[in-house]
């Protein structure tokens, strides 16, 4: 843990990345489409003269600047601060090797928002051409920023042939294409575009009907140009399967009843765009009515809902992992020689900032096993384990013996496999143990036999004086 512990009571730190994470996911995605939306439609009644699609775009563009743009803007901000909390080694990570690939994002990003904002404040200023280049722009610029990010992003579940960093023939433009170009970028992508045009088409009935000046006529008018925006979304199904048939059948399993909570969140995003995929045809292309207002928020919410099911499922089927086969949810690497470092000197040994900054090391290790075990929990375990509130331990073990804990743990890759291996010493292995007791039995926990018996940790050489206290480097 080469980073300080970032804790949040009860929700715990990944949890909140995931919160954050969808909301913008789901505004993002809204951008993206919209951006589809309004450049085929300002082409199209640019070409028509048609004066009441050109009103709704404007009206329409004042919508995407208050929710996608500011809304949009924050929780990418958030996005960013709280993986840089919650998972600071991972994230240093993807920096570092796609650091040209955010550098590209942004640039993308940075066109997006200077396009949308000068569509926006550009009517009745621009010539008509120049106003529909600038709306074609925006659709660029919020597109590309899709196809970037979501090449990151798949990254993290399929590396594909990406090599790890490390020795001197390590080729860093070829690391960057094998990592990006990986098997999951393109069904992703075209699953994720499907997604954008589905919510945008339904945003636009939305906006459509909030607007009081306009007619049932001319609200239903608007909704048909919108509701085309959702007809490729019967592609959703040979997407979906085209992605899950890309990934590990580790993590397919997981999604396909080897995990109940992402069975769970996957039949649920399933079922959502399938409804979403019904109503379209029968509600909105085929019979033309006019969807309502209520009707309208309903089936954003579901689609946004869908699209949260969704990025939890492609979240939930990487554990144990934060990459790959390359580093952990707890964010220890997985190659061969961190286990052995680890298990020879301790996990905390490795990870100064799970125990408290006035201790060192000898100090934890004079503590009774059940402190000791809070402090080798903060290192291994607490990234996903919240005590007392998400993931808890105390009630996947209640009134579990002492001898099946210590049996879960020592093979705790093999029988969870959706769980980091334990690593450390034996001492650290019987701490944490008695840790898990404690955190399940809480005042009727009893500690084992020769509780008085403390650990006696050796002075490594590594243990050095820096300001007139120890600390490990």
């Amino acid at each position: 843990m080469e980073y300080p512990l970032f804790e949040i009571p009860r929700l715990g730190g990944g949890m909140f990345v995931g919160l954050v994470a969808i909301i913008h996911v789901v505004i993002a995605h809204l951008a993206v489409g919209a951006g589809l939306f309004i450049a085929v439609s300002h082409t199209w009644a640019f070409k028509r003269g048609d004066a009441l699609m050109l009103d709704f775009l404007y009206r329409y563009g004042r919508f995407l600047i208050l929710l996608s743009f500011v809304s949009g803007a924050v929780t990418g901000v958030g996005i960013w601060v709280t993986i840089s909390l919650a998972s600071p080694a991972g994230t240093s990570a993807l920096i570092h090797l796609f650091v040209w690939g955010w550098a590209i994002e942004w640039v993308f990003f940075l066109l997006e928002i200077v396009a949308g904002y000068v569509y926006y404040y550009g009517w009745h200023r621009l010539t008509p051409r120049r106003h529909l280049a600038v709306a074609w722009l925006y659709f660029v610029g919020a597109f590309m920023s899709l196809v970037v990010i979501n090449g990151i992003i798949t990254f993290m579940l399929t590396p594909g042939t990406w090599q790890p960093p490390g020795g001197s023939s390590y080729d860093a433009q070829r690391a960057f294409f094998a990592a990006f170009l990986n098997p999951t970028c393109w069904p992703s992508l075209l699953v994720r575009t499907l997604s954008c045009m589905a919510i945008a088409g339904i945003s636009v009935a939305v906006v459509a009907n909030w607007v009081g000046s306009y007619s049932g006529e001319q609200r239903e008018r608007i909704g048909r140009a919108g509701a085309w925006m959702l007809a490729p979304i019967a592609l959703m199904v040979p997407g979906a399967v085209w992605y899950f048939s890309s990934v590990s059948s580790t993590a397919r399993d997981f999604a396909l009843g080897g995990s109940v909570a992402m069975t769970m969140f996957f039949a649920f995003g399933v079922v959502s765009s399938l409804y979403i995929a019904g109503h379209t045809y029968w509600g909105l292309i085929r019979n033309r009515p006019c969807v309502h207002l209520q009707t309208s928020i309903l089936l954003l919410a579901i689609a946004a809902v869908a699209t949260g099911a969704m990025e939890f499922v492609r979240e939930g089927i990487r554990k144990p992992h934060i990459i790959s086969q390359y580093m952990y949810s707890n964010q220890i690497l997985c190659d061969r020689s961190t286990r052995e470092a680890i298990d020879r000197d301790g996990i905390l040994a490795h990870a100064r900032f799970a125990y408290p900054p006035d201790m060192v090391l000898e100090e934890v290790y004079r503590l009774p096993l059940k402190d000791i075990g809070r402090y080798v929990f903060n290192a291994e375990c607490r990234a996903c384990h919240e005590p007392g509130g998400t993931n808890d331990i105390a009630p996947l073990i209640h009134d579990a013996s002492r001898e099946l804990v210590t049996g879960i743990t020592n093979e705790l890759g093999r029988l969870k496999h959706f769980m980091p291996p334990f690593m450390g010493t034996d001492l650290e292995r019987r701490a944490i143990v008695e840790y898990q007791l404690f955190l399940a039995g809480g005042e009727l926990y009893q500690p084992p036999p020769g509780e008085g018996w403390r650990g006696t940790a050796t002075r490594p050489s590594s243990l050095t004086r820096v300001d007139s206290r120890e600390v490990w480097r």
